[in-house]
């Protein structure tokens, strides 16, 4: 039940900035593909808006919940429900601090959706990875897919979502996140994005969705924290088989395998910023059951960060522990233009 909304101000600037080079700090300490630092901090703070967000509470048992959501003067206005895009910030991150950096807002006033910024329980998801692969509150124990699952009732039953058009995304642990909703809640979702982060192999046997799942993925080719290869923690138990997270390619093939897709294609992103050091490579499988699609970005060169062209004054900084970030594409319209294609 949502209980009440506020406006919160935005941030001080030294506050957002200290916040910042903590979380890039903290990211050589932790092991490659163990969550970290939170996915990326908020690079984009200095050229983004000051976020517009309401806070609404929400209790979970008896915890209270909190989550930012922005709604278009023009869709209030409208008084119709609308398309609800989530978005899920990485560990030790929060939600007004994705709201800056994805820079959703924009697409929602062009576009006419919704947008919604779940917090989660001490800036981390409970994401259902073994503790091995964790390095960031490793026994979280948070209902995060019963308050995720309360978040869109509640925009539905308001009539500010539209059932059919449901779309989770997060970046990091929050992507982990999407990967668990996905399998565990497929029918409450019109569509997920998984954005630099992956799967645990497990979920080879675990995953078994009954529809289709529309699945967007992003990763970076050399990123440390969410590697390309997949992670293998040491001394796992049960072999490589069975341990740690799917490498990069091997996790959109496995939801392309999962909506029964036949063939894909490749192309080249054009390179609007040559002096980025990266390049996105999409990849696109057909032939998939009725509602599946699979889009997979490859950023080569890229590191823990998703791909905009808005420059922050932090980026080199940020730069230097969590890699490049490509500056070819802004990510909230791949994703954009990948949901709207895909309603429930």
């Amino acid at each position: 039940m949502i209980q009440r909304s506020r406006r919160l101000p935005a941030r001080a600037p030294c506050r957002l900035a200290a916040m910042c080079f903590l979380a890039a700090a903290l990211a050589p300490c932790c092991s490659a593909g163990a969550e970290t630092a939170g996915g990326p901090p908020s690079s984009a703070a200095a050229v983004a808006p000051p976020p517009r967000a309401m806070v609404r509470n929400i209790k979970i048992g008896a915890t209270d919940r909190t989550y930012r959501l922005y709604v278009p003067e023009a869709v209030a206005k409208r008084g119709k429900p609308a398309p609800l895009v989530i978005v899920l910030h990485g560990a030790t991150g929060h939600s007004e601090q994705v709201e800056r950096y994805m820079g959703f807002n924009p697409v929602a006033d062009r576009e006419g959706l919704v947008v919604a910024y779940p917090q989660g329980v001490g800036n981390v998801w409970n994401d259902d990875r073994p503790q091995e692969l964790k390095r960031v509150n490793k026994s979280a124990q948070a209902d995060d897919v019963g308050f995720l699952v309360a978040v869109v009732r509640d925009l539905v039953k308001a009539k500010t979502a539209d059932p059919k058009r449901v779309y989770l995304s997060g970046l990091s642990n929050g992507g982990f996140m999407t990967a668990r909703m996905a399998c565990e809640q497929p029918g409450l979702f019109a569509g997920f994005a998984i954005l630099i982060a992956s799967i645990p192999k497990s979920y080879t046997q675990t995953c078994k969705p009954q529809r289709p799942l529309p699945m967007l993925i992003l990763n970076g080719s050399e990123d440390r924290l969410a590697p390309i290869e997949g992670y293998i923690p040491k001394g796992a138990a049960g072999g490589e088989a069975r341990s740690g997270t799917m490498a990069v390619r091997g996790h959109a093939a496995f939801w392309a395998a999962r909506n029964g897709c036949t063939t894909s294609s490749e192309r080249r992103l054009n390179n609007a910023s040559p002096d980025d050091g990266s390049e996105i490579v999409r990849t696109d499988w057909a032939g998939c059951a009725q509602g599946g699609a699979v889009t997979f970005y490859l950023v080569e060169g890229g590191g823990h960060q998703t791909p905009s062209p808005r420059i922050g004054r932090l980026d080199q900084v940020i730069g230097a522990f969590l890699g490049t970030r490509n500056r070819d594409a802004e990510t909230s319209e791949l994703l954009w233009d990948f949901f709207k294609n895909h309603p429930r």
